[in-house]
């Protein structure tokens, strides 16, 4: 929640779907930036903690890329209890994702959903309200989840070192295409291309297993006759992987 001067008082209600955008911060706090759901695995779980000063009322749940989709008409194989919440100031709830079939899951890759918390601050009383004008925010948390199945090749960590990259022109601009050869996700913090010493960030995100992504290069005009391409990668706790290659 936070305080600013307005003529009326805005509560969002906790089935709302999208977050509000404000420089204010959250008062709940994942205990991670993704989670890993191996297939062996009857559960995981991931921890909510709540650092601010007053109670807080959180809704839980999974999406398949759909941001916006109502969760109430969600239908996945993973059920995210419990789905709501209290949690007093200062303390925390565990929440479970388990694995509920009913869908077959690819076993030759990961498969990715989204974890969502949705923050609600506590209604404000009556009292409160007629003596100061208050804005009450709710925010929104959104994280990934890899689904991943025994028997994978090789280690999620070495993924990003097996990336296969190349300069090509698409729509008459150089994009830096990469393929992805390993049945693994491999998220980007940063991919820079670097030409004659020059550095140019490319608008990177994430490429799918056994799949191929193109990248744009703002500011990189015509194909360069040599280059290279230096990525930070993000490995299951959040850290960094440095690779490079040449292009």
């Amino acid at each position: 929640m936070t305080r600013m001067r307005r003529s009326t008082l805005i509560t969002l209600s906790l089935l709302a779907t999208t977050s509000a955008i404000n420089p204010a911060r959250a008062d709940i706090i994942l205990s991670g930036t993704r989670i890993v759901y191996n297939e062996a695995q009857k559960d995981t779980t991931i921890r909510l903690e709540n650092k601010g000063s007053r109670p807080a009322l959180t809704q839980s749940w999974l999406d398949d890329g759909n941001q916006n989709a109502d969760p109430s008409t969600i239908n996945l194989p993973f059920n995210a209890t419990p789905p709501v919440s209290r949690i007093e100031a200062g303390r925390g709830q565990t929440v479970k994702i388990t694995f509920t079939g009913g869908r077959a899951l690819p076993k030759d890759r990961e498969s990715i959903y989204w974890f969502n918390v949705l923050e609600v601050p506590p209604k404000m009383k009556d009292e409160d309200v007629n003596e100061k004008n208050l804005l009450q925010l709710a925010f929104r948390t959104r994280i990934k989840m890899f689904y991943r199945p025994s028997g994978l090749n090789d280690n999620a960590s070495e993924a990003p070192h097996k990336l296969q990259w190349r300069l090509q022109q698409k729509a008459g601009k150089p994009v830096l295409h990469v393929t992805n050869p390993t049945g693994y996700f491999v998220s980007f913090n940063k991919v820079e291309t670097n030409v004659n010493g020059r550095k140019y960030t490319a608008s990177s995100s994430m490429v799918a297993p056994k799949t191929e992504a193109d990248f744009a290069i703002p500011g990189l005009s015509g194909m360069p006759g040599k280059a290279s391409v230096n990525y930070m990668a993000i490995n299951d706790f959040g850290g960094a992987i440095n690779g490079k290659a040449d292009l």
